[in-house]
């Protein structure tokens, strides 16, 4: 009788310590979170969101199926504006391709999907040129969805 308890609970043991680490695995693979539904690594796997509870991990919304074209997004996206501090809390793309970034500050930034490449560097050549020092603090909003200009939004 004995020995069966001891099998039980090294039995519970190891079960817990390999739950724990699956979980701790599936937490450091988990880097945005879908449509408030599910965890997605860098690279698109999806992981249950109960698994893991972290507020700092990048929202991204959209429609189904275009979770690793809004990851890739998300990529060009930081690239460009981390070096201008500035942090993407979420993204959201809607049906017709505009894409909204929301930055930790409170700020958001608009995009087109089809011309998202052409606009960053827009953004990028805005962001370095003596203008934008003056112009960047406190906005609310950059649009970028026009062809030729940026409409800056302030607070």
């Amino acid at each position: 009788m004995e020995i069966n308890k001891i099998i039980i609970s090294i039995f519970l043991v190891l079960s817990f310590s390999v739950h724990s680490e699956d979980n701790e695995i599936k937490s450091r693979n988990c880097h945005f979170v879908w449509n408030e539904i599910f965890c997605l690594s860098q690279n698109g796997k999806s992981f249950d969101k109960e698994d893991y509870k972290n507020s700092d991990l990048v929202k991204l919304s959209g429609q189904e199926q275009s979770e690793l074209e809004l990851i890739d997004s998300f990529y060009l996206i930081q690239q460009e504006i981390l070096f201008h501090k500035l942090i993407i809390k979420s993204i959201d793309q809607t049906r017709s391709g505009n894409i909204k970034v929301f930055l930790k500050g409170g700020q958001e930034i608009r995009f087109q999907q089809h011309k998202l490449e052409d606009q960053l560097s827009r953004l990028n050549l805005f962001l370095i040129s003596s203008e934008s020092k003056k112009l960047i603090n406190n906005f609310k909003s950059i649009d970028l969805r026009y062809k030729t200009k940026i409409a800056i939004n302030y607070f």
